[in-house]
């Protein structure tokens, strides 16, 4: 496979340890919690976290449609930076990457930029910003709890 010519990037500041927003990324138990867009749950998260690991995440809706994603990681920095490959549920047609930083802005402060890179098209990218704004919302309100 190729790797597409679109990238998005998106920065949050969060109010949380560097750590423990690097963990919520990379724990099952804390992805489970998080990782989906709003109206959905997230029954099944694995991780397999080292260089090559795989991970995975299941995101359900109500109606209970599936949507699978899973990927392999290439670099793990506990807690500054996270690298994966991202292979969504419609079967991407091209390789894309999943690049998060985490810059202490302080002890209970955290810059993320997630960079997710190799899109095909406009259109693809797009949606996949809306996925990922949905998903950093509800990060942040669950990081609140």
């Amino acid at each position: 496979m190729t790797q597409g010519k679109f990238a998005l990037v998106i920065q949050r500041t969060i109010n949380v340890s560097a750590e423990r927003l690097f963990d919520a990324w990379t724990k099952p138990e804390l992805m489970k919690q998080w990782f989906r867009g709003s109206e959905m749950a997230t029954p099944v998260a694995e991780a397999d976290l080292r260089v090559g690991g795989a991970w995975q995440i299941i995101m359900t809706k109500s109606d209970g449609k599936s949507y699978p994603h899973n990927g392999h990681y290439q670099v793990v920095d506990r807690p500054n930076k996270l690298v994966f490959t991202w292979n969504p549920f419609d079967g991407a047609e091209c390789d894309t990457t999943v690049t998060l930083t985490f810059k202490k802005v302080s002890e209970t402060v955290t810059e993320l930029t997630l960079t997710h890179e190799g899109f095909k098209d406009e259109k693809i990218k797009a949606g996949h910003e809306g996925g990922w704004n949905a998903c950093l919302d509800t990060l942040v309100s669950w990081l609140k709890k």
